[in-house]
């Protein structure tokens, strides 16, 4: 499925559960693609992230609800998923610039319809061809948040990790790089069986601040082989043949972590989705 029929399916799906709690990985997974993924080409197409995109639906429904129906304010504002009627009243006047009750009465229109995805959104399909480079990385410092996760998130942990932590990167201050995102699978636990530690982050400065709930990593300076890896394939077959690849080309696998990076990179066509670090003597 193309992206914009992908972006179209889960704007469908989100406009169908607007009163319901639905979450980023919910739609991921309803439309079959990976959260960080997912995440990137929405908020390419759409112009906003779900996030943002899903209240600003929820704020423009429960305007519409104002005009026509002579309910409660804090009815509709429960109706559609927030919490108490102060917390519905302060992102309606962020947006609207005015409350709830005087808007009622005020004479314009909610303004933010329904997204529909343009025939003209054509992001490019990526080829199976993936390129490799030796690189060497800086000491770097992450901030985010772990979970302990099945091979290839066979039961969906790292998919809901990526979905908190989404939800939650504004709490990270003044991030290094904004638009570029860690995934890292903790060394030494990946060779333990069918678990390991995986953390989701966004790069910092060594002093930031870490939120509650998250955690500070330190990925060492060293030397990485670097794959781009297209969209087309899935994460298994990048991991296999990056590993060929070093085995082929005589480069001994040191013990560190192995790392994908997920970048703002569906504003360039010519970028891949991710590129995978795996760690090199």
């Amino acid at each position: 499925m193309s992206y914009d029929k992908t972006v179209q399916k889960a704007i469908d799906f989100i406009e169908s559960h607007l009163k319901e709690d639905i979450s980023l990985y919910d739609i991921s997974q309803y439309v079959n693609f990976s959260v960080p993924h997912f995440y990137r080409i929405f908020k390419v197409i759409v112009g906003e992230t779900v996030k943002s995109y899903i209240l600003k639906r929820r704020l423009s429904c429960a305007a519409d609800e104002l005009k026509k129906r002579n309910k409660n304010i804090s009815e509709i504002a429960y109706e559609y998923g927030f919490e108490s009627h102060d917390v519905f009243t302060r992102a309606f006047y962020r947006t609207y610039d005015m409350s709830p009750r005087k808007y009622r009465n005020a004479d314009m229109d909610s303004g933010f319809g329904k997204f529909i995805v343009s025939k003209n959104n054509n992001v490019v399909e990526r080829s199976i061809y993936m390129d490799f480079k030796v690189v060497n990385k800086n000491q770097t410092f992450v901030i985010g948040m772990e979970c302990n996760a099945k091979q290839w998130d066979a039961d969906g942990a790292i998919g809901r990790l990526w979905s908190t932590f989404l939800g939650n990167v504004d709490k990270v201050q003044k991030p290094a790089v904004p638009n570029t995102m860690y995934g890292i699978c903790e060394y030494e636990s990946c060779d333990k069986g069918d678990t390991f530690t995986y953390m989701a982050g966004i790069e910092v400065e060594q002093s930031c601040a870490v939120p509650v709930g998250m955690v500070k990593r330190v990925i060492k300076k060293q030397k990485f082989i670097q794959a781009e890896v297209p969209e087309s394939v899935k994460t298994p077959d990048a991991y296999t043949k990056t590993f060929k690849y070093a085995e082929q080309n005589n480069y001994i696998i040191d013990e560190n972590d192995n790392i994908e990076v997920y970048e703002e990179m569906f504003l360039d066509p010519d970028y891949h989705p991710f590129k995978l670090l795996i760690p090199i003597k």
